[in-house]
């Protein structure tokens, strides 16, 4: 796997074109593509490439790992929407890239503006949040926020262009690890929702997965790499840094392939 140092990753980012950093093939108009992209065709064209973290194919590389390019796992609140971390962990893997430094953004802006219009904060309401109003800084609105302060309207906001549903639970589990390891090796991050039991949540020094007979919650789960070897993928949480193994867990390919229902990625505005 290619691996680049904190040092390394800076002096990369300084000499490239911050426009060249990430590639995305954007439709000409909104009226050719759906909101909520499932189209194959259009997957291929709007995925992003990541200039500098995405790999060729042809390498024949057996590892990828997004993991050094994201900022530290999180830990959610007790108010928190485990959906809107996942979230915002994902676009502000985008925007810290392009913009060459290091920001969180704030989960609680669209989970608290999505309940306070009496929306549900499921994945469809809060990309399309993400796409008309956009988050902001957690500077700005901290984690496990009580209230949207006046300073988050006068602030930048931070949005996506459309979101692109790369799997579901009606594909084949072989195509649902094909799918999700393709948008690694382009170097995005892939949100899931893996069907488990709620003890998912409560795993302490644990390296690997072991599916249990309760399957009655889908988890939002933040996918950072695979191992071809291993044959396994590593998954990020909103849970902190005691869950699994300082945050992160491995997924075996034919345990994702049964429990990771739908698998997403975002296209960013940038």
């Amino acid at each position: 796997m290619k691996k680049i140092s904190g040092i390394g990753l800076l002096i990369m980012l300084a000499l490239q074109p911050l426009a060249a950093q990430i590639e995305v093939q954007l439709p000409k108009s909104t009226e050719e593509v759906a909101f909520g992209v499932t189209d194959a065709a259009w997957i291929e064209r709007m995925m992003p490439t990541v200039a500098g973290v995405a790999i060729d194919p042809s390498d024949n590389l057996t590892e990828q790992s997004v993991k050094p390019y994201m900022m530290p796992v999180r830990k959610l609140g007790p108010k928190g929407s485990a959906l809107s971390y996942a979230l915002a962990t994902c676009l502000e893997f985008y925007i810290n890239l392009n913009n060459n430094y290091k920001d969180n953004l704030s989960p609680d802006f669209i989970a608290l503006n999505l309940q306070n219009s009496g929306k549900p904060v499921n994945l469809e309401e809060a990309c399309r949040f993400l796409a008309d109003a956009g988050t902001v800084s957690a500077a700005i609105m901290p984690y496990d926020a009580n209230s949207i302060p006046n300073a988050v309207y006068a602030t930048q906001k931070y949005q996506i262009n459309n979101y692109l549903h790369i799997f579901r639970a009606t594909t084949k589990g072989r195509q649902r690890v094909f799918e999700a390891k393709k948008a690694l090796m382009r170097g995005n991050p892939v949100l899931i929702e893996l069907e488990a039991g709620p003890s998912i949540q409560n795993l302490v020094r644990t390296g690997v997965w072991q599916p249990g007979k309760d399957h009655s919650v889908a988890y939002p789960l933040i996918v950072v790499g695979y191992d071809e070897v291993e044959q396994m993928f590593e998954v990020m949480s909103s849970w902190g840094s005691s869950w699994g193994q300082s945050g992160y867990l491995q997924i075996r390919y034919d345990d994702f392939g049964e429990y990771a229902k739908n698998g997403y990625v975002l296209v960013p505005k940038l």
